[in-house]
Parts: structure tokens; sequence; C-alpha cells
């Protein structure tokens, strides 16, 4: 049976009502009670028929904006300031005069040099440590850059996972956080997230204080704003 594309896969328990379930794209699964007839189960469902293309449509939009694992083999690609580099990774012993992340951005790779190039995990820790170290030196130049010109100082900042938000900042220590996954971001957007939250040092709100601020500072924020959240 199929409601519009999707297949309908019935199973019959003791049960006294029927359930519907969507687990995965294009397939209902349905417990009916054993005692009901074939046509009138057949006659629930599609009577659910919306319902059910409206479920469909809702896991698909979740998958499409379900950020897909990050992988660490051979070839996977690296994005970094906006741009994509493939991964790779060598024997330290045999090329010792690399660094222990070597990024080329003429031939567009990422090379980890390291002792045992197949433990994965490894990889990750190497080349994580690697991007926070990156991401935190271009903080503290952007900090440099704009704190004087803004007139505010943050007490210190941190870089940490985080998964609402690109940035924060503590009112009452004037510390910033910024998002590790910024050092995937465009070196604009990343500017962006800096003003933001040191204008949080003059205004704690998104008031309209707060956008006049903004708009003094940088302009084009609303633009860098979209671009980093698209």
């Amino acid at each position: 049976m199929y409601v519009g594309d999707c297949k309908v896969e019935i199973t019959r328990k003791r049960i006294k009502h029927l359930y519907l379930r969507i687990k995965e794209p294009g397939c209902v699964h349905v417990s009916a009670p054993k005692h009901w007839p074939g046509d009138y189960i057949q006659s629930v469902i599609e009577a659910r028929s919306e319902w059910i293309k409206e479920q469909q449509q809702k896991l698909l939009q979740r998958q499409e904006t379900t950020p897909r694992a990050q992988s660490y083999e051979d070839h996977a690609e690296i994005v970094v300031e906006g741009q994509s580099y493939c991964l790779k990774a060598v024997r330290k012993s045999a090329f010792p005069q690399l660094s222990a992340v070597t990024l080329c951005r003429e031939t567009k790779t990422l090379t980890l040099s390291m002792s045992d190039p197949s433990n994965l995990e490894a990889r990750k820790k190497q080349l994580d440590k690697w991007l926070r170290a990156q991401l935190k030196e271009r903080i503290a130049q952007l900090l440099e850059h704009w704190q004087p010109i803004m007139g505010v100082a943050a007490s210190d900042f941190g870089v940490r996972k985080m998964k609402t938000r690109w940035g924060s900042c503590n009112i009452r220590t004037h510390k910033i956080w910024l998002n590790f996954d910024l050092m995937s971001k465009a070196a604009e957007s990343l500017e962006y997230v800096v003003v933001h939250e040191l204008t949080h040092l003059y205004e704690r709100y998104h008031n309209k204080r707060f956008y006049r601020l903004m708009d003094k500072y940088l302009p084009d924020w609303r633009e860098r704003k979209q671009r980093l959240n698209s």
C-alpha cells in the first residue's frame, strides 16, 4: 500500500488503537489491531494522508538542516575561513620538515603530519587543536584592532563549542566567548561577531541603542550577519 509516494508497512499487534510512525523518508510504519479488517485499516490510513505528507516533509527538512558529522578520512573536506581544503595525513618520520598541520592555499590541501596517520581520533584532536589556536590568534588580532576604535576592552576571551549562538559576552566580567565553528566561516563573519560582542560592553540588550552602535562601527553588519547565518 502507498500513500502518495510513501510506502506503508503494516504490522498487526494485540492493541486497541492504530498508530502511525514516520521513521524515515518514503515509508510509514503502521501498528494496527489484529481484529481490524484490512479495508478498515486502509481507510483510516488514507484519512490521515495529509498528515503523513506533512510529517514526511518535516522529516526531509530536518535532514537537510542537520549538519553531517565531520569526516577525518583522507580526502575529507575541511572548511577553513570559508574555503574548502582536502584533508590528508602523512607519517611524521617520512616528512620531518612538515609542521603538525600544513595548510596550502594554492593546492587547497590541509596536511596532518602524525606518528600514526591511520588513527582518525588522533587526526581529529590534532586538527581541532590547530583550528582552535588559529581562531584564537585571529580573535586576538581583531580585538587589538577594534578595542581602541570602539573605546572598550574585553577582560579576556575564550573559544568553545556553542549550539545556538556565535558568541556571548559576560557583562559582569567583560569576558567574551566565541564559537569554535567560526573558524570555518569567512573572516568578515568572525569580525562581525567580535564587534557584536564588544558592542555588548556598551549595551547589554539588543535594543535601538545597540543597533545604532553597530551601525556606527560596522555599517554592513546586517549583510555580514545574513551571510554568516545562511
